[in-house]
Parts: C-alpha cells; structure tokens; sequence
C-alpha cells in the first residue's frame, strides 16, 4: 500500500484516485494528526508519497526519517518549488539520493514515477503505466536486483548538452532537453532499442543523465550473454544520435530544435552488469554499478570524439570524398524577369551566359563513399554532412583550418576551365599566410577569397598585409555574409574589401519589408563610397531580385538563377570542353 501524506488536498484525491485507476492500492492520511508519522512504519506500507515540511514536525526530523525510510521502501517527495540546484545533492540536512524529490507542479512525473512503486514484474511490460519518463528511485531497481539476482544497468549520459546552455543561452537549452527527453521516451520499447519492459529513469530535474534497468533477459533468464549489453548500448546510441539529427534536419515547420543550434552534441551510453550478493548491501552494489556505467558512458563520449576527428581528417585527405560545387554570380543591372523565365523553362544557365560575373566554390561529402567507411561511433551519420555540419565538426575536433585549406585545394583543382572570377571562402587565420597557400591557385587568373564570417578576425595588420599582398597579385577579397557572425560595419571599413555580400538574411522577402529596404538602400551608398562591390546573396524571387536591381546592387547570387552544380554540368550549359584536370599539389 502506497502512504499518500501531503498537505494539498486536492492533488492527493486527484493522485488516490489515479493510482487506484492504475490498480494500485493507496491511502491518505491526516497530516494534522501529531502522531502521523506512526502509519509510515505499519507493515502494509509499500511506498510512501509525503511532503518536504510539515507544521507539526521540525523539518530536520522530516528529512532524516524521510532518508531513513528510503533505504527500505520507495519514498517520494513533494516539493512545493524546486529550487536551481540538484536536489539529489546530500549533506546533513539534505534528502539523499536514496529518494525522489519532485515539484508539486510536475503532477505527470509524480503520478508516473509513483505508478513503479508497485514494483517490475520480469518480462512484462512497463512503459505502459507512465506518461512519461519516471525519475530514478533507488528502490526501483533494487527491487529489481532482488528479484532478478542480476541486473544490467545503462548510462545515457548527455551532459555535453550543457554547453548549449552556454552558447545559445538556457531557452535553448531547455526545449533541446525537452526534445532529448521525447526521443528516450519515443525509443522506450521500439523494436532494436530497448523493450517496453525495461525501466528508464530520469536522474534528477536538473541533470542530463538518464539510467536504464534491464528487464530479465528472455534467453538467459538474468542477465544477458557476454556482449549483449554492449550490443544494447551501441544500438540505442545509434538511435538517439539518428533521432537528434532528423530533428535537426526536419522541415522547417516540423522542427523542435531551435534553428540556432547548427550539429548534435555527442551522447555517451555505457552499460555495467551486477549481480546480488547477501554479503554486501544492495545500496552498495547498485551504486557501485551506477559509476561504472557512469564511466563507461564517458569514455564512450570520448571514444566518439576521437572518432569525429578521424573522421574530419580522412575527409580532409582523401581526393575523393569532398567533391567541390559551384554556384553562379550574376550581374544584375541588365537581368529581365523574361531571361529569368527563361533559365527557369530551360532548367539551364544557358541564357546567362552573358551576364556571368563569376562562380562560388561549394564543398559537398560524397556521402556514399563517406556511409561505406564512416564507424557510426562518431556519432554521425553521413547523410548529414551537410557543409554546415562539416564545418561545426571541424571546429569542434580543431581541424577548422585544414579542412578550409583542404576545401580550397579541391575549388582550384576543378575551377580552372569555368569563366570569370572564382570566389573562394577562406577563414582569416588561413588568410593571413595567403603567400604560402595561393600557389594552388596560380592555373586561376581571377581570385575572390570570401572572408568567412565564422571566425574573428585577431590581428587586423596581418589581415592587411594579406590584403595587400592579394592586390598585388590581382587578387580580391569579399565580407561574405555581411550582417551575420562577426561580419560588422567597422570590419567592413577596415578592411575595405573588393565585394560585399549581403547575407540571405537581409535579403530575404527584401520586397515586402519596407525596414530591409531602407537598411539596404544606406549599405549600397556607403558601399558606393567605399568603391565597393555589392553581392547579394540567397535570392530565390524576381520579386527580391526587382528591389535589389532598383537599389543598385550589382551582383546576384542565388536558387532564382542557379542552384550550385558540380564543374562537368555547368560546362556543358555554357557550351565549353573540359580542359584535362591535372592535380594540385
């Protein structure tokens, strides 16, 4: 029988009533009866519901006979707010972890960590009694241990997370987690994940842990054979990975992850077995599991990491894994809705032939020759190398610089025979040496290097240098992305670039939004003053493309004229052989 002992009326009647919908025996007591406290300790009481503080009882004494209780029986409390830190933080005066702590407000996770109190019957189904993830009780899997003679326990340790809290601020932070936790609930008894008769627990309100017991195996009757807890493991990493990343690349409408979040952190999943032993006290031995589970799960995480830098790096040195596109940038001023048309009717740049400024170099993975190699231990699957994700990944495994330089090598290997100015990005840091790396590019008379907004620039009279060193050599420099990232008015002054590219954010729906327009209309004048060019990019209307024309913006970049094709295809539209590619060094 469950004790329900709390001073809320209402949510005591509301849970009597739930658990007894759920087959589950309960009572509730009067807390104002002095003498409350005795109806813990009767025989019938299976688990026991109270709250943090009572009037009749110092709340020093609640806490220690709360503890105590919980070393034998499941003990829930009810907390009227939980305040930020972890509430399973022991000390003197402080419940332990042996306990569950929740907030009043949170009335599904009290009903649904509860509703395990009655215990986990082997090979029967449990996901069926919560509504959503319970939190982790020690005397769940306790019960389990002694009901088993062994259990395996699972860590999924997702703390990695936290450093979104850091970078996109604690909104962000909460709706991934709010995600993460729908997908462990969603993989809760799909088939190749783990069975509906398995309990995952949720360590704590603030943590980024969460634990699973496993049921009986159905083969071996305890725990399973050698290697299946690995096999479990790496499975239901896999599957939390591929479920983060489909969330990431939903459709736009579809999509829970804030759009500022650009890759997925690593999430570690490690497993430990343990059996029972009457000569050691089962607290010990379940906490003893717990850390090495806990351990494991860690150096998954970094086993995972180190696979994401090899991964970078075989990417980084292969000929033929990074495959460069090209998008072309077109002169604008002389550009008519009806040639417009007309590139759309011919699915072909052949109309624009004329009006051809140049092209951008864009990377790709191939991604089939990527999925045969790639060890699904970096946490990542192929299909989602996106060059956005490529470049995060990059920056996470401090492979940034070598893989922009490696992304250059292959612009200039393909580029060679595609008219007018190639147009390059290029992170600062690899900028200031330009010296040593534009000797690939010396079969490419026309150079545009894109200065990528993702990276500070640290030292802006070596930037100048380059600057200068370019000019010499018949080279330019672009602001790519002006008004996102580190690209700002003042970098743009200092550097007085050749070409300014407006990024898709400011150019997007530009003709219904009479505040873009303004903004835009001073850019080009200051543009102008400047003797600089403006591109602007991401256009994908005539309507866009109207406005920016009127305004005077000279370049156009963007799926209205030509999505980005590999060097063989753009060619053959513009009428042109291929010279033989000879390889760069």
């Amino acid at each position: 029988m469950i004790v329900i002992a709390t001073q809320d009326k209402a949510l005591a009647k509301q849970l009597k009533d739930d658990l007894y919908e759920a087959s589950m025996d309960s009572r509730i007591i009067d807390v104002n009866d002095k003498a409350f406290i005795a109806h813990f300790y009767k025989q019938e009481v299976t688990a026991i519901i109270a709250d943090e503080e009572y009037q009749t009882l110092p709340s020093e004494a609640t806490i220690d006979i709360l503890n105590s209780l919980a070393r034998r029986m499941p003990v829930l409390v009810l907390r009227g707010e939980l305040p930020h830190k972890d509430m399973n933080n022991s000390n003197s005066h402080e419940f332990n972890d042996a306990l569950t702590v929740l907030a009043k407000e949170n009335y599904n996770d009290i009903l649904t960590t509860a509703s395990l109190f009655s215990g986990i019957v082997a090979n029967q189904g449990v996901k069926a009694r919560c509504k959503s993830i319970p939190f982790y009780n020690s005397q769940i899997p306790i019960s389990m241990l002694n009901s088993f003679g062994g259990l395996g326990i699972l860590t999924i340790d997702a703390s990695s997370f936290n450093k979104i809290s850091v970078e996109y601020g604690s909104d962000v932070y909460a709706k991934m987690k709010e995600v993460f936790h729908d997908i462990l609930f969603d993989l809760w008894g799909r088939p190749g994940c783990f069975r509906d008769s398995d309990v995952i627990c949720r360590k704590s309100m603030t943590s980024n842990t969460y634990v699973i017991f496993m049921n009986r195996s159905r083969d071996t009757g305890a725990l399973p054979h050698p290697g299946a807890l690995e096999r479990v493991a790496d499975r239901i990493s896999n599957s939390i990975h591929n479920a983060l990343w489909d969330e990431l690349f939903a459709p736009r409408t579809n999509r829970r992850i804030p759009s500022c979040v650009e890759s997925i952190p690593l999430v570690g999943v490690g497993f430990f077995g343990v059996l029972n032993n009457p000569c050691i006290d089962v607290q010990e031995i379940l906490d003893s599991g717990l850390e090495a589970s806990k351990q494991m799960a860690s150096s998954q995480q970094k086993r995972g990491r180190e696979r994401q830098r090899e991964l970078m790096q075989t990417l980084i040195q292969s000929e033929d894994l990074l495959t460069p596109y090209y998008q072309g940038v077109f002169n604008l001023q002389n550009l008519s809705k009806e040639l417009v048309d007309k590139v759309h009717a011919d699915k072909s740049i052949t109309p624009l032939k004329s009006h051809i400024y140049g092209f951008e170099s864009l990377i790709r993975v191939n991604q089939e020759a990527v999925q045969k190699e790639n060890n699904f231990e970096s946490g990542v699957d192929s299909r989602y190398l996106r060059p956005d994700v490529l470049f995060s990944l990059a920056k996470y495994t401090k492979v940034a610089l070598e893989l922009d330089q490696a992304c250059m090598k292959h612009a200039a290997k393909y580029a060679k025979d595609l008219p007018g100015t190639l147009m390059i990005n290029i992170l600062p840091r690899n900028l200031y040496y330009i010296e040593r790396l534009r000797t690939s590019f010396e079969r490419k008379e026309r150079l545009m290097f894109e200065i990528s907004e993702s990276e500070a620039i640290s030292n802006f009279d070596l930037m100048m240098k380059s600057r200068d060193h370019l000019e010499k050599h018949h080279m330019g420099i672009a602001a790519d992305d002006f008004g996102k990232g580190y690209s700002s008015l003042e970098r743009i002054i200092r550097i007085k670039p050749h070409v300014i590219k407006f990024d898709r954010g400011m150019i997007q729906n530009i003709d219904k939004d009479s505040v873009k327009q303004a903004y835009v209309k001073g850019l080009v004048r200051a543009a102008k003053i400047l003797n600089t060019t403006i591109l602007a990019e991401g256009v994908e209307t005539w309507e866009e493309a109207a406005v920016l024309q009127k305004m005077g913006v000279e370049l156009i970049q963007g799926f209205l004229l030509h999505r980005p094709q590999e060097v063989h295809l753009i060619l053959e539209q513009i009428g042109k052989k291929p010279s033989k590619l000879d390889t760069v060094a």
